[in-house]
């Protein structure tokens, strides 16, 4: 044994330093990290930090598409009833002028007794070149209409005449054509004149008031009716108002601009007197 550790003792004690360094070293090693480890993380961490922003990144974009989605989507509820409601409003006001419409008839029948026989129609094409002012109606001979009739809106002005009648459908010369040429009264003088359609007029829907007496106490702002002498057309039916009188070329006589009392362009039903009464 001696001569065992004589030979062999410095060995032994290298291998006990070295088994020593080594213990040691594990001992500091399990404590710390190795130098792998620590350069793994390294550049882990940068890309585990990049990551979860990414992440939230995309987590916010998600909620911003969701809120965004919810909000077009109750936008488009909110512009589905706002038009609803603008339609529920749009069909009130029909309704509303069109009981102003019957409810106006009403009392004109009320006042008119003599025109009782009426025929509602429907104006179905307004027709406005440099030769003609016409309406086109929905009802005809089928229904007792005739040429010559009156058309009158739902006031009792007089629209025009009816000019041709097929079964279903008839034409109407409104008073500003140049082919109408009724017998006319101013209201407030009684005094008898001629309204009928002038070519330089028509484009701006006026006609003209003809064959005023000398001594005319004419003034802007008259009312004209129909006279109804000859008894083709019934009396009363107001035709327009004066709006300017002048002289014409010889300087002779005078003549009035008249202003129809119905507006031509926004007339969608009037009425046929088909037959009236003459009153005496």
């Amino acid at each position: 044994m001696k001569k065992f550790l004589k030979n062999h003792g410095l060995w032994i004690l290298f291998a006990a330093a070295v088994i020593s360094v080594l213990l040691a070293g594990m001992s500091v090693l399990s404590v710390n990290s190795s130098p792998l480890t620590d350069a793994v993380n390294t550049m882990v961490t940068p890309l585990q930090n990049a990551f979860t922003a990414i992440a939230e990144r995309f987590n916010d974009m998600q909620n911003y598409y969701k809120d965004t989605t919810d909000l077009q989507a109750e936008n488009a509820e909110l512009r589905k009833k706002i038009a609803e409601m603008q339609e529920d409003v749009r069909q009130a006001e029909a309704a509303l002028e069109e009981n102003e419409r019957l409810r106006e008839l009403h009392n004109f029948r009320a006042q008119r007794r003599d025109l009782s026989d009426m025929e509602p129609c429907t104006v179905t094409e307004h027709m406005v070149t440099n030769w003609t002012s016409s309406l086109t109606l929905n009802k005809g001979t089928s229904m007792g209409v005739e040429v010559g009739d009156c058309v009158l809106d739902e006031t009792g002005a007089l629209v025009g005449i009816v000019s041709e009648a097929g079964l279903n459908w008839s034409t109407v010369l409104t008073v500003v054509d140049t082919d109408t040429s009724l017998g006319a009264m101013i209201f407030r003088t009684k005094e008898l004149c001629v309204a009928k359609g002038d070519f330089s007029l028509m484009g701006d829907r006026r006609l003209r008031l003809d064959y005023l007496p000398a001594d005319s106490q004419l003034l802007a702002g008259d009312l004209v009716v129909t006279s109804g002498l000859g008894e083709f057309y019934p009396s009363d039916l107001v035709i327009g108002s004066v709006e300017e009188i002048q002289v014409d070329d010889s300087g002779a006589a005078s003549y009035a601009i008249l202003k129809p009392e119905v507006d031509f362009d926004s007339l969608t039903e009037v009425f046929v007197l088909k037959s009236f009464v003459i009153v005496t």
